[in-house]
């Protein structure tokens, strides 16, 4: 293989273009290379479609759907993307599995959705959630924002020494800053700020306002959307982002994906829908292909799979609204998920009951907590990832603190070091979803002579895959893809009964019907055979009577 990738580095907008074309380049039979929309600012959304097309176009083959980086700063996403990239086309023609997921089956690959927030997430200090639109406000609103105060490229956080403040030094490290406890009286407090500068500060309050990037176009999909002042980040409408409406056109316009998988950051989870309704509202055959995916998924990367409304959301009745992953599943009948890459927690050996139970821990377990991730940072980074303390005159609140963690590549993404293997066991998971595919096959076909030149020909129509042919039971009973279709094609005499057309109708996983013609043509004539449905793919045999 010629085209050169690194597995352990964060790549940024126009490197990803340039390893994507070099791919495409190397691999013209197996690659298609081209944007499905453009960004905020202009950059193209560069999609690799990858598939044998010596084998038939990805259109008549079963589709798999996979993105990251919706949120611009979780990178480790799109490090995912390519790393799943590299090792297909590295290994086609090797690993078997690999092999015939590409001859049999086409996959769409995104590697970043929210290219303007991430290029400027790993090109300056700044940390944003998704698009670099200014919104909801057009100018920078009164309070702090985040700033590189003293050029160390970093945005990290300032404590500042005040009687009244909630936060003091833990006894136990002194890097820690732990929570005042309500009757302390005696001692050292501070107050803890993000490092930036205060607009129009009036020397006393110092405001906490939304940062010039209140975008979150993980909230801007149509399932559920809320308006804003419900729902944060969720922009004027939905789909009203260039970057959101481009990836929905995309998988509208794609009949024959099946299944979707977009990668997120952090937490360690593997997130299943819904977001706003408890699991009873699941259909029981979709319900349980989660569950067994899910724990292939487990198997592979240890993470547990949970419903983001059972196990994700603290407060039910305020629910996540208009959520990408709600859509896929709601609105397209995708079986799908929303992985949280990477989780702290576990590496520094913290035991997570659940991530509900994690949200309202007490200052102690807080405090156990950092204590057990600083030691980690000190015994896996060399305690790189935590800057120390170091005194700076803040040109407005004059004698402060600076130091605090890498949150970029410690707590949000991983450290370049551990940044392979979370791809790989993350890739794992997404080709046992993969070949959980339905795919339909023919098979038992046989020919019987049963009057002069009348041939009735029979063959069984099979989803060989795990998925029902509609790709959920959603789908099916919703109408969002077309049941399977059997047709005969004689090119000489005709189809006597019934028509040449069969609809077979969905078929469950790993199962098969039967369908059967009567023909009228002379011996030796060839006869076509071909089943197809929109997310099993399509297949055909040439029978001679």
């Amino acid at each position: 293989m010629k085209t050169i990738y690194q597995p352990d580095r964060y790549y940024k907008y126009e490197e990803i273009y340039n390893l994507l074309k070099s791919y495409n380049e190397e691999f013209p039979i197996l690659t298609k290379l081209y944007s499905i929309g453009q960004t905020y600012e202009g950059r193209e959304m560069w999609m690799l479609e990858i598939t044998n097309s010596t084998t038939g176009c990805g259109q008549d083959k079963p589709g798999y759907y996979i993105d990251a980086n919706f949120h611009a700063g979780e990178v480790t996403g799109s490090a995912v993307v390519l790393y799943t990239i590299n090792h297909t086309l590295a290994n086609y023609g090797i690993d078997p599995m690999i092999t015939d997921v590409v001859d049999s089956k086409v996959l769409y690959l995104l590697p970043r959705v929210s290219a303007d927030g991430s290029e400027l997430y790993l090109t300056s200090p700044f940390m944003l959630r998704s698009s670099v639109r200014p919104y909801p406000f057009d100018e920078d609103q009164d309070g702090l924002h985040g700033e590189d105060i003293n050029g160390d490229g970093l945005i990290l956080q300032m404590r500042v020494k005040d009687g009244f403040g909630d936060w003091k030094v833990s006894d136990k490290d002194p890097r820690l800053m732990i929570r005042r406890g309500p009757d302390d009286r005696v001692g050292e407090f501070y107050r803890v700020y993000p490092e930036g500068y205060i607009k129009n500060f009036d020397g006393v309050e110092v405001k906490q306002p939304r940062s010039r990037w209140g975008l979150d176009i993980n909230r801007n999909f149509p399932a559920n959307w809320d308006i804003e002042s419900r729902q944060a980040g969720a922009g004027p409408y939905p789909l009203s982002e260039p970057e959101t409406r481009s990836v929905a056109e995309f998988v509208v316009k794609q009949k024959n994906i099946a299944g979707a998988q977009s990668y997120h950051t952090t937490g360690g989870v593997h997130l299943r829908p819904f977001c706003t309704k408890d699991d009873s509202k699941l259909p029981t055959v979709d319900r349980e292909a989660y569950k067994s995916i899910g724990e292939a998924g487990k198997q592979h990367t240890g993470y547990p799979h949970i419903s983001v409304f059972e196990g994700f959301t603290m407060d039910k009745s305020n629910p996540m609204k208009g959520i990408y992953m709600d859509w896929l599943y709601e609105h397209q009948g995708l079986i799908c998920w929303s992985t949280e890459l990477w989780d702290l927690l576990h590496r520094a050996g913290i035991e997570r009951k659940s991530f509900v139970v994690e949200m309202n821990k007490t200052e102690k377990e807080r405090e156990a907590d950092q204590l057990k991730i600083l030691e980690w940072n000190d015994k896996e980074l060399e305690g790189q990832g935590f800057i120390n303390w170091a005194p700076f005159t803040h040109p407005q609140l004059n004698d402060v603190e600076i130091g605090g963690w890498d949150i970029k590549y410690v707590w949000q993404n991983p450290p370049h070091k551990f940044l392979e293997e979370e791809c790989r066991n993350n890739m794992n998971f997404t080709f046992a979803h993969i070949n959980a595919l339905p795919e339909l096959k023919l098979n038992k076909i046989k020919t019987e002579k049963v009057g002069e030149d009348v041939y009735r020909i029979t063959a069984a129509v099979v989803n060989t895959g795990y998925l029902p042919s509609s790709g959920s039971d959603l789908a099916a009973r919703n109408k969002f893809a077309k049941p399977v279709e059997a047709e005969l094609i004689t090119y000489q005499g005709e189809v006597v009964s019934p028509k040449s057309k069969i609809e077979v109708g969905h078929l469950p996983g790993r199962s098969e019907k039967k369908v059967e013609w009567l023909v009228k043509a002379p011996a030796g004539t060839k006869v076509t055979i071909t089943a197809h449905a929109d997310r099993a793919g399509k297949v055909q045999v040439e029978v001679v009577l």
